[in-house]
């Protein structure tokens, strides 16, 4: 349900924060509609609508008539280029993105993992043939054996809308713990401090790689995302958020209600002194 004028406002001014979204409630009141009010219209959302083809040489993603939003393209460009035997979407939502991934690169196993139960539901509605590779899946609850792990995970949209206590924090630990080789961040750089966070919570011992490598990856499109790899690679490398907003300028609001999230953490286990 929409937050009321007075609610909103009182919102706004509260220090402590919950989701961006009611998720029970998501699918019926916003993810559907603007999917097909505002995305459908203008790009491909289904595997025919786009008529992908990947070339090795460039790593560029090439559709037909329809584009790809720029970071669908960016994703299927990364999964590409880094050629994983094995891709996991942590908020696969609609299913779109796994669906053209599997029709992308039908040698590499493709799954999908969302909190919301009508979100899967919209899925398998959309991609009836993914209903083996979807399930639910909530990233900020302890970590479970029973999650796919890949070689790269991913999020798209999915780490911005949390803000329930250090909710934020356990999901990009979950999701490292996931990831055998790559994590893909395509999120909104303009409302949170990913590349501090994700600097923060290793150098606390918090993730559970031996080593995390940050970089920006670049689609052919534009489009801009944080890659975390346990081995080096030949990229930019990131040591700041400055470098992927690259003179994009922030929200300053929603910058404010990040940190205060951000500050609820605590990082790792400091010596005692003396």
């Amino acid at each position: 349900m929409e937050l009321n004028l007075i609610r909103r406002l009182f919102y706004k001014k509260r220090k402590y924060y919950d989701d961006d979204f009611d998720w029970e409630n998501y699918t019926a009141d916003s993810y559907k509609r603007r999917i097909t009010t505002d995305i459908e219209p203008q790009f491909a959302t289904t595997s025919d609508d786009a008529a992908m083809t990947f070339d090795q040489a460039t790593g560029v993603v090439s559709t037909g008539s329809k584009p790809l939003h720029p970071n669908h393209h960016l994703i299927l460009e990364a999964i590409g280029q880094l050629q994983p035997a094995s891709v996991h979407e942590v908020g696969c939502g609609a299913g779109d993105h796994v669906a053209h991934a599997k029709a992308l690169f039908p040698d590499i196993a493709v799954s999908g993992g969302d909190r919301g139960a009508t979100q899967l539901a919209l899925a398998m509605e959309r991609h009836p043939d993914l209903s083996n590779q979807l399930g639910l899946q909530d990233i900020t609850m302890p970590f479970s054996k029973a999650w796919p792990k890949a070689d790269l995970v991913y999020t798209q949209a999915v780490l911005m809308h949390i803000h329930t206590a250090v909710s934020h924090f356990v999901a990009l630990s979950n999701i490292v713990r996931l990831a055998n080789k790559y994590v893909l961040l395509m999120e909104n750089v303009q409302c949170h401090n990913f590349v501090e966070e994700v600097l923060a919570l290793r150098d606390g011992g918090h993730l559970d790689w031996d080593d995390v490598n940050l970089y920006r990856f670049e689609g052919s499109t534009g489009a801009g995302a944080i890659l975390l790899s346990k081995t080096k690679l030949d990229l930019p490398e990131l040591s700041s958020d400055a470098q992927m907003r690259n003179g994009v300028k922030p929200s300053a609001r929603r910058l404010k209600r990040a940190r205060e999230d951000s500050d609820r953490g605590a990082f790792g286990f400091p010596a005692p002194k003396g």
